[in-house]
């Protein structure tokens, strides 16, 4: 129709902004949710570890807590 000079109503392009949907805010639930539970595992870690820090290990058949 635009060949002839005729356009739809309502038919010109509009820009609409990017806003955020519901998958956004799910997805930003889940990634504090990951992060709570990392900082929850790390406090764990660091209760039964020899030395109260993060990365050591326990040596088999001495298993020693912290406190």
């Amino acid at each position: 129709m635009s060949q002839i000079g005729m356009q739809m109503p309502g038919g010109r392009s509009v820009r609409r902004k990017a806003t955020p949907d519901v998958y956004t805010g799910l997805s930003f639930i889940a990634v504090a949710a990951l992060f709570a539970a990392a900082l929850l595992m790390g406090r764990a870690q660091m209760q039964v570890s020899p030395d109260g820090g993060l990365i050591s290990l326990q040596q088999p058949g001495n298993v020693q807590l912290s406190n």
